[in-house]
């Protein structure tokens, strides 16, 4: 006869290098947890987003744990699992406000289709070195745990190349117009303006150098207008 008591399955998480990957009532409360509107929600997982970038600024992203974390933010364990699979996911939803800033304080001026493009030029770049201070500490970390995490690394390259289509495409569009030098290869003079761009954003954070951003927006444009061959005074359509 069989009996009407099933013995009820114990799930045990999995263990990973960021801590315990949660499941069960965990995973359900996450899974609905993006979409909460409520106020309490809001606050509480920006407080756990707060608290991981003051761990991993102070530990690294090697020694910082979710304990350290949770503790930062005075919360439970448990809450941090309601909004955060683990330590690399909390790490990517921090890595991912850069990309949003970028997105609202640089792309927008990269897409304007109008305009001066020198004038916008010099505000997306003063904007990049902005982010770039604002948010030192977490490209630092970007290159520590993209040494560790292919999927951390192969989102940093995806970003670095969805940047040079942008910048080559704005090259093909002035060069369209007759504002830029017709001979130079669109996405060559992007990789070469992109990446000094971020080259010089990062040392001025790490270097010992006593440049201003505005200063470093003003000469890194000239050399934008150079390589580009923009034409002074010269207005899109």
């Amino acid at each position: 006869m069989v009996s009407r008591v099933q013995k009820q399955k114990v799930v045990t998480p999995e263990i990973t290098r960021g801590g315990w990957v949660a499941s069960g009532v965990a995973a359900e409360r996450r899974a609905t947890s993006d979409t909460s509107q409520t106020i309490k929600a809001k606050r509480t997982r920006q407080n756990l987003l707060d608290a991981a970038r003051l761990t991993f600024a102070e530990y690294g992203y090697t020694q910082a744990t979710v304990e350290q974390i949770v503790a930062t933010a005075g919360v439970a364990r448990g809450s941090f699992y309601t909004y955060f699979e683990s330590k690399l996911d909390i790490f990517r939803h921090l890595v991912a406000l850069i990309d949003k800033t970028i997105e609202r304080e640089v792309v927008s001026f990269e897409r304007r289709h109008s305009g001066n493009p020198i004038d916008n030029l010099l505000i997306s770049n003063r904007n990049y070195l902005a982010v770039v201070r604002a948010n030192a500490d977490l490209y630092r970390l970007v290159e520590e745990v993209a040494a560790q995490d292919s999927s951390v690394n192969e989102a940093r390259i995806r970003s670095r190349r969805e940047h040079i289509s942008r910048v080559a495409s704005s090259i093909r569009r002035w060069q369209s117009h007759g504002l830029a030098d017709s001979t130079i290869d669109a996405t060559t003079t992007a990789t070469a303006l992109v990446s000094m761009l971020s080259g010089v954003a990062q040392w001025l954070q790490i270097g010992d150098v006593t440049i201003s951003d505005h200063d470093a927006a003003e000469s890194l444009t000239k050399i934008w207008i150079s390589a580009c061959g923009l034409q002074s005074g010269a207005v899109l359509p």
